[in-house]
């Protein structure tokens, strides 16, 4: 039943909920990067590479193809590239 109801949300007031849902992640990332120092460690290095691999996915789409299966599934995505 509770799928029934979850079925019949329209796709614009589940975006909306989505849109809303990953700013506040964004927005708690963006927070807690705001408390770590980035001098004289490998941190400003960790992020950069983060962002650049999340980044792929809508750069070059094409970009894995030529990897096996199981890494296509993991590196689709940008979020879970840059995780």
């Amino acid at each position: 039943k509770l799928a029934a109801i979850v079925a019949c949300i329209p796709n614009a007031v589940l975006g909306g909920a989505g849109i809303a849902m990953f700013g506040m992640i964004i927005a708690s990332g963006i927070r807690s990067l705001g408390k770590v120092s980035f001098d004289g460690n490998y941190n400003l290095m960790l992020v950069a590479i983060s962002i650049g691999v999340s980044m792929i996915p809508l750069a070059a789409p094409q970009f894995y193809t030529h990897f096996p299966a199981w890494a296509q599934i993991l590196l689709k995505s940008g979020i879970t590239a840059g995780s």
